[in-house]
């Protein structure tokens, strides 16, 4: 019982990553370095961090939903939980090196995603969306 509810915060993670990059990559698609970015500088715009925050949400529902209905009981959804906080905890500490001087008008979505410089405050609001996404998708299921 205990190995399958580790499995099912395991596919629910699994889950959560795959919706996150399509979802991501849409986003990326649909307003180009242009919408993503501040004019000129490697600094994310209101709009991206907006739909962060939305796609977070979004892919953790989704996450906690998998999780549930793989899950034994509600402890699946509880290790997944427990997960994002570990997890988003030591991303937020990890120090990200950011692009410096302008930015081209043309990057690849690689290039943004390991240039970009977003708000202080973004990665540690994540694994609290994280955590409310997880927790929504997986009660939804359970109830």
């Amino acid at each position: 019982m205990m190995l399958r509810n580790i499995l099912a915060a395991i596919v629910g993670y699994i889950a959560i990553v795959a919706v996150l990059f399509a979802l991501s990559s849409l986003v990326w698609l649909a307003l180009g370095p242009s919408g993503d970015f501040q004019p000129g500088t490697w600094e994310v715009s209101g709009g991206w961090v907006l739909f962060s925050i939305v796609l977070g949400f979004v892919g953790a529902y989704i996450g906690g939903q998998v999780c549930a209905s793989v899950a034994h009981d509600a402890k699946g959804a509880t290790i997944l939980i427990a997960m994002m906080i570990v997890l988003g905890v030591v991303s937020a500490l990890i120090p990200v090196e950011v692009a410096t001087g302008p930015r081209p008008d043309d990057v690849s979505m690689m290039e943004a995603t390991m240039s970009a410089s977003q708000p202080a405050w973004l990665p540690w609001l994540n694994p609290l969306i994280g955590v409310l996404g997880v927790w929504l998708g997986s009660r939804k299921l359970r109830a």
